[in-house]
């Protein structure tokens, strides 16, 4: 896929990024944080549910999706974006020609 023209990244993504705290009790909370304002494109590319999907005894449909935006070197699979109230779990981010211009990101949104 070719990256996309700045003009055609019409969405407004937040890129979050973990960060962890102790909860006194030997573990960790985890929570996110913004750490940038991001625009780029969605499109769709797939949808999947089945037995894997079975969370707290609800079924889960998981949607990706492929979101274009500007390149980072610092979205990677422990990242998120968010677009409004949406939230996407970023599976894999690559610059599709190597020349910094663009990154293309495959994300996961997961609707109960």
């Amino acid at each position: 896929m070719a990256v996309r023209g700045i003009g055609e990244r019409r969405r407004h993504f937040w890129l979050e990024a973990p960060v962890e705290q102790s909860d006194g009790a030997g573990g960790v909370v985890r929570r996110y944080a913004r750490r940038a304002r991001l625009w780029g494109t969605l499109e769709a590319v797939g949808a999947s549910s089945g037995a894997a999907r079975e969370a707290a005894e609800r079924r889960e449909i998981a949607t990706t999706w492929r979101i274009v935006t500007g390149f980072r070197a610092d979205i990677d699979g422990r990242s998120r974006l968010r677009l409004g109230g949406r939230v996407f779990a970023v599976l894999s981010a690559a610059d599709p020609d190597g020349r910094r211009r663009g990154l293309v990101v495959v994300a996961e949104e997961i609707t109960p």
